[in-house]
């Protein structure tokens, strides 16, 4: 059996921004202290322990499954059929295995694995659209993540709660209620309705241009500090670049900053010029497709550069979904 799909959150740092202490969660089970020799020198058994198929632990520190007779140190085989536990170990004896804490359960690895699996499923079946990678140069979140941090998010919530429900149910519900809830406030509900978007989303962001910083010098204190307008092209990103460095001060005429914006065409992106060395106003000024950004008063440094991601295109999928309640007496 295989399989395309992905998992959209890790299973370290993701599950543990939601849930510090999800260690508490593990699924171990202490089994039972009544060892018997087994009749072999330093092999001892333990009879009617329950499923033990997963992995077994002596004061926390795994131990060595094997499929033969154990006959070194801290090896074990369980057989499910006889629910016998067998466990070698040189020096020790019946009484002091018995005052040992002896645990069992699945792999915690595997376990929080399995939980992003059908974490993510579940968002998959959920969501009324797909979900894509925001992978690549200028595409990726803040964090680096692959997915947008909603959906990795989400991910991490719906897999610990699903961990920790069956130690505390109230607990799972509160984490839960974070993605999801019966008010429909939670993350995966919001975007069902439309009131939040994903990257890939034609949305109202892309509609209204998403302004990103490309490079800016240490020095520059000026910026693009608004956006307007509507794209009349489907797609693009915009490359704004100041080609002359200077500073603007409100109330002193400049005619010496200056800035390019460059749009794509059939070779690539940012390619095609649309302004060339014009000067900055601090009014609004045309950058391409319709689109205006205004420049703010300040120092600005030669090679600095913004982008601006523009659709003209509106899913109304991705559009905010109006709802009423009504009561009947």
């Amino acid at each position: 059996m295989s399989t395309y799909q992905e998992s959209y959150c890790n299973i370290t740092t993701d599950l543990l921004f939601i849930e510090p202490n999800l260690s508490e969660y593990d699924g171990k089970k202490v089994l039972p202290s009544n060892w018997v020799a087994s009749g072999t020198s330093h092999l001892y058994n333990l009879y009617n322990v329950g499923d033990c198929s997963g992995q077994v632990y002596k004061e926390g520190k795994e131990l060595t499954e094997v499929t033969d007779t154990p006959n070194s140190d801290n090896e074990y085989r369980y057989t499910a059929s006889t629910d016998l536990l067998e466990y070698y170990f040189q020096g020790t004896s019946v009484n002091t295995l018995n005052s040992s804490v002896f645990e069992s359960s699945r792999d915690w690895v595997v376990l929080k694995t399995e939980a992003v699996k059908r974490a993510s499923d579940f968002i998959r079946s959920v969501l009324p659209f797909p979900i894509y990678q925001n992978k690549g140069v200028g595409t990726q979140d803040a964090v680096g993540n692959d997915y947008p941090e909603i959906i990795v998010r989400s991910t991490a919530v719906m897999a610990v709660e699903s961990l920790v429900r069956p130690y505390d149910v109230e607990k799972a519900d509160t984490i839960k209620s974070q993605a999801m809830n019966g008010e429909d406030t939670g993350w995966l509900d919001m975007l069902r309705k439309g009131e939040m978007t994903l990257y890939s989303s034609e949305g109202e962001s892309k509609y209204k241009g998403i302004l990103r910083v490309v490079s800016i010098n240490a020095n520059t204190t000026g910026s693009i500090v608004d956006v307007r307008g509507r794209s009349t092209y489907p797609w693009d990103i915009i490359k704004i670049k100041i080609s002359g460095g200077g500073t603007i001060t409100a109330g002193t005429s400049n005619t010496s900053v200056t800035f390019d914006s460059l749009i794509g065409n059939e070779n690539g992106l940012k390619l095609e010029p649309m302004a060339t060395n014009e000067i900055i106003d601090c009014y609004w000024q045309l950058v391409g497709h319709d689109m205006y950004v205004r420049f703010s008063p300040g120092l600005y440094t030669t090679n600095d550069e913004w982008e601006l991601e523009v659709s003209g295109e509106l899913d109304q999928s991705f559009s905010a979904i109006k709802t009423v309640r009504t009561t009947r007496y």
